[in-house]
C-alpha cells in the first residue's frame, strides 16, 4: 500500500517541537509560551508571542496533532482495503488491533526501565518530587523500583479510567490516549465497514460533532482523522464517488468561474492559516484577544475548563491543518524532504527519549558552558537571565549540545529498539493467527 510520507514529515516537526519546548521550560522563556496580550505589558508583547512564530513553542498543541496524525495514519491503510478486497480488510484490522499494543507499549516499557535504571543509579542530574517516584530512592530497595515500572506501566494501559501516572518521563501520559483512540478508530472502521459511502461520512461527521460537544478533545481527534482519511479515500482512481452530480450546464458554468478563482485552493490555504491560528492559542488559561469570538461556539458542557477549552480548540486547529495539508501537494512538498522525512522516522523514539536525555545532562552542559563564559558557577536561571550575552550562550549552545544528543540517541533507539519491537510484534502476529 501507498504510504502517505507527509504525515511522517509533520509528525517529525511535532516531535522536535515538543523535544525543543521542553528544553526551555522552566524559568527560560516562558514569555514564549504566554499570549502576546498577557499582562503585565512590560513583560510580554513580543513578537515571539504572536502567531505564527509561536507554533515553535506550541507544545500543548502538539499532543492533538499527534492524534490526529494517528487517526488518518493507522487508517487509510485499512480504508484501502474494504474498498478492495473485504477478505483481506478482515484479516488486516485483526492484525492492526493485534499489533498496535506492542507498537506504543513496548517501546514506551523500554525507556521507563532504562529511565528507572538510570534513577536507580543515581546518574540523573535532576530533583524529582516525591509525588513522582513516590518515595524510591537512588541505591535503595530495588525491588520497589521493580514494582515502580510494573505499576507505571499497568497505569499507563488503563484506558478506561486515566491514571495520570506521569513517572519519569511526563510526557508518556499520552501513550493512554493514543491507545484508546486507536482501539476507537478500529471499532468505527469495523462497524461502518458495509456502509455506504455517503452515510458513513455522515455517521463519522455526527461521532465527532458528539464528542466534540462533550470536550472529549482526544477521541475526537482521532475520528476526525479517520474522516478526512475517508475524504481521501473519495479522491483516489478506481473508488466510486455517490455524491449527486449538478445539471451539465451548471457544472460548465461552476468550471468557468473555478478557472478564474479556485475556490478549493482559497479554501485549502484559509483552513491551513485558521488552523495554524488556533494550535498558537497560548497557554494563559482564558482565550486572549484574537482568540475571544470563540467563546461564541463553545460548548456549555466545556464548563469553562481551561484543560478543554484549550485542547478543544487546538485539536480543532490541527484538524484544519492536516486537511489543508492532505489538499495541497505545495504543502506537503517541504514535509516530503530528506531531513523532514528523517525526523519522522525516529520522531517516535525522539518523543520517548528526549526528557531522559534533558534529566541526564542538560544541566551540566549548560552549567558547563556559564562557566566557559564567565569563570563562575551557574548562579540560577533568574540570576543568570540578567546577564544577557553568557545567559543566551550557556541556554542557546546548551539547545544546540542537546538537539545534536537526542538526535543521534533517537537514532540509535530506533534502530535498535523501536524497529525490533516492531518486528516482533509482527511475529507475535504471525504466531497468534497461525491456523492449526
Amino acid at each position: 500500500m501507498e504510504r502517505t510520507t507527509w504525515l511522517d514529515g509533520l509528525r517529525g516537526i511535532a516531535a522536535a517541537i515538543v523535544a525543543t519546548d521542553h528544553y526551555f521550560m522552566g524559568g527560560v522563556l516562558d514569555v514564549a509560551f504566554r499570549s502576546y496580550w498577557a499582562d503585565p505589558p512590560e513583560e510580554n508583547r513580543n513578537l515571539i508571542q504572536l502567531p505564527p512564530i509561536r507554533l515553535l513553542f506550541a507544545a500543548h498543541a502538539m499532543v492533538p496533532l499527534f492524534l490526529v496524525i494517528s487517526g488518518y495514519a493507522i487508517s487509510i491503510s485499512l480504508l484501502r482495503l474494504r474498498n478492495s478486497n473485504s477478505a483481506e480488510f478482515l484479516r488486516r484490522l485483526s492484525s492492526a488491533v493485534t499489533r498496535r499494543v506492542f507498537r506504543i507499549y513496548l517501546p514506551v516499557f523500554c525507556i521507563t526501565a532504562m529511565s528507572q535504571l538510570l534513577f536507580f543509579f543515581n546518574l540523573y542530574q535532576w530533583e524529582f518530587g516525591d509525588d513522582v517516584v513516590w518515595g524510591r530512592r537512588p541505591w535503595t530497595a530495588p525491588w520497589l523500583h521493580v514494582t515502580f515500572i510494573f505499576r507505571y506501566m499497568l497505569d499507563n494501559m488503563n484506558i478506561l479510567s486515566f491514571q495520570g501516572n506521569g513517572g519519569l518521563n511526563g510526557q508518556l501520559w499520552t501513550m493512554t490516549l493514543e491507545f484508546r483512540g486507536s482501539c476507537i478508530v478500529y471499532l468505527v472502521i469495523l462497524g461502518l465497514a458495509s456502509w455506504r459511502s455517503q452515510p458513513r461520512r455522515l455517521a463519522l461527521g455526527a461521532l465527532m460533532a458528539y464528542w466534540f460537544y462533550f470536550g472529549q478533545w482526544d477521541t475526537f481527534a482521532f475520528l476526525a482523522g479517520l474522516y478526512l482519511a475517508e475524504m481521501q479515500i473519495l479522491l483516489e482512481p478506481g473508488t466510486t464517488n455517490e455524491e449527486p452530480k449538478l445539471p451539465h450546464h451548471f457544472r460548465r458554468c461552476l468550471g468557468t468561474r473555478a478557472r478564474s478563482i479556485n475556490l478549493t485552493t482559497i479554501r485549502t490555504y484559509f483552513c491551513f492559516a485558521f488552523g495554524i491560528w488556533l494550535v498558537c492559542l497560548s497557554d494563559d488559561g482564558f482565550l486572549p484577544p484574537g482568540y475571544q469570538f470563540l467563546e461564541l461556539v463553545e460548548s456549555s458542557r466545556w464548563e469553562n475548563d481551561w484543560a478543554i477549552v484549550s485542547k478543544a480548540w487546538k485539536t480543532a486547529g490541527s484538524v484544519l491543518v492536516v486537511y489543508a495539508i492532505s489538499k495541497s501537494t505545495y504543502l506537503q512538498r517541504p514535509l516530503n524532504s530528506v531531513v523532514i522525512q528523517y525526523l519522522g522516522k525516529i520522531s517516535f523514539s525522539l518523543y520517548l527519549v528526549h526528557q531522559s536525555i534533558y534529566h541526564l545532562v542538560r544541566d551540566p552542559v549548560r552549567d558547563s558552558l556559564w562557566y566557559v563564559a564567565t569563570q563562575e558557577p551557574y548562579p540560577g536561571t533568574p540570576e543568570a537571565s540578567n546577564h544577557t550575552i553568557p545567559f543566551a550562550f550557556s541556554w542557546l549552545g546548551g539547545f544546540v549540545i542537546m538537539t545534536a544528543i537526542n538526535l543521534y540517541a533517537a537514532h540509535l533507539y530506533t534502530r535498535f529498539i523501536d524497529e525490533r519491537c516492531v518486528e516482533l510484534a509482527k511475529k507475535f502476529d504471525r504466531w497468534i493467527s497461525r491456523l492449526p
